[in-house]
Parts: structure tokens; sequence; C-alpha cells
């Protein structure tokens, strides 16, 4: 069974969006995420410390938007994140940072 993905979107304090997702990120809710994303202008802060998979179609989401994003992830997506070059386009922090 998998865990719903929950997005909420807030603002951080350099006026940057912040969309928080918690729960499982999969080819069922990918466009939800795509459009969390897209629904913000300018640099984008992705708060991922509360997500417990990610497939490559919500990969491929955080690619589209990465030059622009700061990622914030737990240490158990962090290997994902560096297999799949993502680190080298994004600017990616660890919660515990």
């Amino acid at each position: 069974m998998t865990t719903p993905l929950t997005l909420t979107t807030t603002t951080d304090a350099h006026g940057r969006p912040v969309v928080k997702a918690a729960g499982e990120i999969d080819l069922s809710n990918t466009a939800t995420f795509a459009a969390a994303l897209a629904d913000t202008e300018g640099p984008l802060v992705v708060d991922l410390t509360e997500v417990l998979y990610i497939d490559s179609a919500g990969m491929s989401v955080l690619f589209t938007h990465a030059e622009r994003t700061e990622l914030i992830t737990s240490r158990l997506l962090t290997p994902i994140l560096e297999m799949s070059g993502l680190t080298s386009m994004a600017t990616v922090r660890h919660a515990e940072e």
C-alpha cells in the first residue's frame, strides 16, 4: 500500500516559494507534483524530508525545475539524487544542516 502524497506550499524567510512533499511520489501523482512546482515563479525550495519514496516519474519533475530549485532532503533520498545526477544540477542540502 502506498502512502498518499501531501503537498503544502508556503514561503520562506527570503520570499521563495517552498513546496513541502510528504508521502510517496510516483506515477500516480506526478501530475499533481508537477503542477505544484509549475505554479511557482523564480527560485524554488522543494522540501523532500518527509518523502518516503520517489520513482523515475517523480525524479523527472525535479529535473524539469532543477536549475531554479533548492532541494531539502533526508539522508534516505540522498543516494537516489546523487546517482541520478540531480545533485550536480540543483542545490541540495540535508535537513540536518
